[in-house]
């Protein structure tokens, strides 16, 4: 994961076969299931079977009324590399996809299959240059795991890993439960789009200094959210 050999090759990026989705961001690193039934995403995973191996998972944008064509996405997405597959009786596929990198949409071409394709540019995985803000970022998630239960033990392990690029990604992985758990009790008001929302803006941060920034003004939120619950429940 986010090594120079495991980004697709100019020729693949080039038509990279793209499979769209309401409620998931594909991010370096994360691997994804999908059980695939539609005609048209089962042509794609023959294609990429026999061209590259590596399909786009850009985040749909809400598709307007009245909007013609097909639904956007957004232009930063996840890339992964088909690592698992197996067809079953009825001609559905089970699939997993790795995440390998990440690029930034430059075109679509016209349709020549029944599923979409894009040229893309991969994007770079620089570490941050700020350390003192990393180590912040690392107290407020070790904070945070003492206010857990059982997110504690996961938080433990994300704390663990040593490169910090593949430490904000798997935060970023991260950042809907810990969401949730500073939610208040009724969280049937918890707009869970706005959660992979929140995944999509680190994924798309323009350096990693700015994904640092970012998730660190929501763990922030986080722990004063839990510290403010734990408060209030001690008054109780």
């Amino acid at each position: 994961m986010l090594k120079a050999n495991a980004v697709p090759s100019a020729q693949v990026l080039s038509s990279l076969p793209i499979f769209p989705l309401p409620n998931v961001v594909l991010l370096p690193g994360m691997v994804l299931p999908l059980n695939v039934f539609e005609p048209r995403y089962l042509e794609l995973v023959d294609h990429v079977r026999e061209h590259g191996q590596h399909i786009g998972v850009p985040l749909l944008r809400p598709q307007l009324a009245g909007d013609a064509g097909p639904p956007p996405f957004e232009p930063v997405f996840g890339v992964g590399k088909l690592v698992f597959h197996v067809q079953l009786a009825d001609g559905r596929r089970i699939i997993r996809l790795e995440g390998v990198c990440r690029v930034r949409t430059q075109r679509e071409h016209p349709l020549t299959h029944r599923f979409r394709e894009v040229a893309a540019a991969p994007l770079g995985e620089p570490r941050p240059l700020d350390s003192e803000a990393v180590s912040m970022l690392r107290a407020q998630v070790e904070r945070i795991a003492q206010h857990c239960g059982d997110e504690r033990e996961s938080l433990s392990s994300l704390l663990s890993i040593t490169d910090v690029r593949i430490f904000l990604y798997a935060l970023t992985a991260f950042l809907p439960s810990l969401e949730l758990m500073a939610a208040p009790d009724d969280d049937d008001l918890i707009d869970r789009r706005a959660l992979v929302q929140l995944q999509q803006q680190s994924l798309a941060a323009e350096t990693a200094d700015l994904r640092v920034q970012f998730l660190s003004e929501r763990t922030h939120g986080v722990l004063t959210r839990l510290a403010t619950r734990s408060d209030t429940r001690l008054l109780n």
